[in-house]
């Protein structure tokens, strides 16, 4: 991939805050302010050829640091992942408080953004290379991030125009906070008002643009100690008869915040899911989803969304190698292993680890992986393209 010196220039510049998810997001922050490209480079296995099945999930998020590439530069990655026989690509779309289309009628355009309406022509380049476009809505309840909250007022344009929206800690802290990113508001995803703004937005990308699919994300409680706004507090207690307080473990009050937490959200979706297939009919509806262990301190059932169809497929993040194959067996156990396409990690793994991984979801019966994410893709192609992507797939997702 050729790339200019103003573009690297810019890559250093927006990668200070791009980082991220998916580990971090599983504590906390949003996936795209985990962290900083690593400048080490890894080192590149040789890896055998294997045969690849017919029908295979190889999705890539592709995050804004590589959308504000010089166009030619976004060209020539587009067609390196199509030589890597890449299926699909999750396109960082809602971030940071913002969009990256322009003229939206909720949300500002983010600041970075170069290109009058890159979405136009990507789209079509993308479907051009056979591959699927999914709009990757990063920062879902998530709805701003400052590095001191201390030291501003801003909340985003949402928090700013509802601060009664915003999701509250145990301690009365309206934000999440994470020493190494910041501050990260939130809306209460038990409000449906919250609901609203959320579910409106996302349908006016899908009817604003003609993607394949959506890649929700953060459809989740912020972590174990929210949200204790007042809306929360008087909800719990008018449909449980207790009140919200923190509950210790394994008592009865404690189950009864765990399930109660479950149901706002899946309100959510059952809300605004049809609303979503209803603005672009054959939409695939995906979420990057909770290993497991973190999906009841943050209040995300998506077993139960997969079984009952809200989603078509889930992308669960399993970034690092702890526990990795006992995490596989776990999942394996829920309703629909097929359309489970767990999400691996090329930021923080050298590519024989990724490599691994594959192998080893592919023994175990798995139609396909999710890759976090563009900015570290390049050291891996080589092995991809050898090995276990040397030969073209379809995506599952294709209805």
């Amino acid at each position: 991939m050729r790339i200019s010196l103003k573009w690297l220039f810019l890559k250093a510049l927006v990668g200070s805050l791009t980082f991220a998810m998916c580990c971090c997001s599983i504590t906390g922050e949003p996936q795209g302010e985990k962290g900083k490209d690593n400048p080490q480079t890894k080192k590149t296995p040789s890896a055998p050829s294997e045969s690849a099945p017919v029908s295979e999930e190889r999705g890539l998020w592709l995050n804004r640091s590589e959308l504000f590439a010089p166009r030619e530069d976004l060209l020539n990655f587009l067609d390196e992942l199509k030589e890597a026989h890449f299926t699909t690509l999750y396109i960082n779309t809602y971030f940071r408080g913002s969009v990256i289309y322009p003229d939206s009628r909720y949300l500002p355009r983010f600041s970075g953004v170069s290109e009058p309406d890159v979405l136009e022509w990507l789209l079509p380049e993308i479907k051009k290379r056979g591959m699927l476009s999914l709009a990757w809505l990063e920062y879902g309840f998530y709805a701003f991030h400052t590095p001191d909250a201390t030291k501003t007022e801003d909340k985003g344009v949402f928090l700013n125009k509802h601060p009664e929206l915003a999701a509250v800690a145990s301690d009365g802290t309206p934000y999440l906070h994470n020493d190494k990113w910041g501050d990260f508001y939130s809306l209460c995803p038990a409000n449906p008002e919250s609901h609203k703004l959320l579910g409106d937005l996302f349908v006016e990308i899908l009817e604003r643009y003609p993607f394949d699919g959506i890649n929700l994300d953060r459809i989740r409680f912020p972590n174990e100690n929210f949200c204790f706004c007042p809306y929360c507090k008087k909800h719990f207690r008018e449909d449980t008869g207790i009140e919200l307080q923190v509950f210790e473990k394994e008592t009865k009050e404690y189950s009864e915040f765990i399930r109660w937490r479950k149901k706002q959200l899946d309100l959510f979706m059952e809300t605004y899911v049809p609303k979503f297939r209803k603005a672009r009919p054959g939409v695939v509806i995906t979420l990057a989803s909770l290993p497991p262990e973190m999906m009841e301190s943050h209040g995300q059932g998506w077993d139960n969304w997969m079984e009952k169809g809200l989603i078509d497929a889930a992308m669960p993040m399993l970034y690092g190698e702890a526990n990795f194959e006992n995490r596989i067996q776990k999942i394996k156990q829920f309703p629909h292993w097929e359309r489970i396409f767990c999400g691996l990690d090329a930021h923080g793994l050298p590519p024989e680890k990724v490599l691994e991984q594959i192998r080893y979801l592919r023994e175990n019966g798995a139609k396909g992986c999710a890759i976090w994410y563009s900015g570290q893709i390049g050291d891996d192609l080589p092995g991809l393209k050898a090995g276990p992507f040397s030969n073209p797939a379809n995506s599952p997702l294709v209805k």
